[in-house]
């Protein structure tokens, strides 16, 4: 694969987020989250007053979600690069990455449909926003998944200059927990846990960010370093007996 794909799929998720904040906050205006706590008059005024530009942000989501495919595929690349001969962490990872992508196209097209008719009574469009924004939140089991993949695969890296640090690995771990902070929405109405709180929502939402962040840079530096080397010097992961320590 080329360097120059590479570099794109790698760049693909600092895209999808930029997207995706502009369609989810800019047009749709859903943040702050809408509380489970309103009652479907309230919902579907809300449904109602913005319904254009939910249907816009909600079409524009849908374009965003897909770069997270070339995003997650180099991550599974470079996985493979480490585990060589049989590649079943990186398996692993590209399925719950898609098992994710499709989800988040599932809530975008939920929240579509709920404006989509202006007959819909309120109660309805008050289910399908309250499955939209539980499937947002509670779609945590792939996802967790997908980062402890990712954090085996950095433990297992033992080359001079590994794609993902060491420190990095404990992070995906850290963000993989925080992810499951929505799994408790199913629970609560209001307060931290519920789906518009901190521990199920904001928690959430800004260790992705970092995330982001984190595995963009590394795969960007890392692309660069693996195509620099001479093709003798390329040394494949988990063929040399150095321990590689906590960076």
């Amino acid at each position: 694969m080329s360097r120059l794909i590479q570099l794109c799929c790698a760049w693909a998720g600092s895209v999808f987020f930029v997207l995706y904040v502009i369609a989810f906050v800019g047009f749709a205006r859903f943040v702050p989250p809408p509380a489970p706590s309103w009652d479907a008059v309230r919902i579907d005024a809300l449904f109602t007053e913005h319904a254009i530009q939910i249907r816009a942000g909600m079409v524009l989501g849908l374009i965003a979600t897909a770069l997270l495919i070339p995003f997650f595929a180099v991550i599974s690349v470079q996985i493979a690069r480490i585990e060589r001969r049989l590649p079943v962490l990186a398996l692993i990872q590209f399925g719950g990455a898609v098992l994710l992508i499709v989800f988040f196209q599932l809530c975008g097209m939920l929240w579509i449909a709920a404006t989509f008719r202006s007959e819909l009574d309120s109660s309805t469009v008050r289910v399908l926003n309250d499955l939209s924004w539980l499937i947002f939140v509670m779609v945590f089991p792939g996802y967790v998944l997908q980062l402890f993949c990712i954090a085996l695969a950095s433990f297992m890296d033992r080359t001079a200059a590994p794609i993902w640090p060491r420190w990095v690995g404990y992070l995906n771990v850290s963000v993989a927990l925080c992810g499951e902070g929505g799994a408790i929405a199913a629970f609560f109405k209001q307060g931290p846990f519920a789906w518009n709180g901190i521990i199920g929502f904001y928690i959430p939402i800004v260790a992705f960010v970092v995330w982001i962040g984190v595995m963009t840079y590394h795969l960007h530096k890392g692309i660069n370093r693996q195509f620099a080397e001479t093709p003798e010097a390329i040394r494949a992961p988990g063929r040399t007996g150095d321990n590689v320590g906590v960076r």
